[in-house]
């Protein structure tokens, strides 16, 4: 498995330094967790993994408290600020270019069902 960073997004502060002190618990070592806590940006965990356990065990542990978001991104990130800017493309991206079609099979789905149940097919 190459370097990669598995990051949880948390709502309450509480939670986010409970997550972090599992992960050291858990065997990682801090200078493979970066916390940002800070009130102008996202409260987030990133651990660097190295295997398959690692993963688990993260995953695991994010879940147990509650993340609300959780995001992996491949290389090595050595601090918060990189954290910050890395996540803040990644975020860009995923806002312009959506997964799903958007195309509903319900008549009564969406602010243009009018149109879309009467279409010709």
């Amino acid at each position: 498995m190459k370097s990669t960073n598995f990051i949880g997004f948390f709502r309450d502060r509480e939670k986010l330094h409970k997550a972090q002190n599992s992960l050291q618990i858990a065997g990682f070592k801090p200078t493979n967790i970066i916390v940002q806590d800070s009130e102008e940006h996202p409260l987030m965990v990133s651990v660097q993994l190295s295997d398959k356990y690692d993963y688990e065990m993260a995953k695991n542990i994010f879940k147990f408290y509650g993340v609300n978001h959780i995001d992996e991104i491949s290389g090595k990130i050595d601090n918060a600020d990189e954290l910050r800017k890395i996540i803040s493309i990644h975020s860009k991206q995923q806002i312009f270019s959506p997964k799903g079609n958007g195309y509903h099979n319900h008549y009564h789905e969406g602010m243009n069902a009018e149109v879309l149940s009467f279409r010709n097919e």
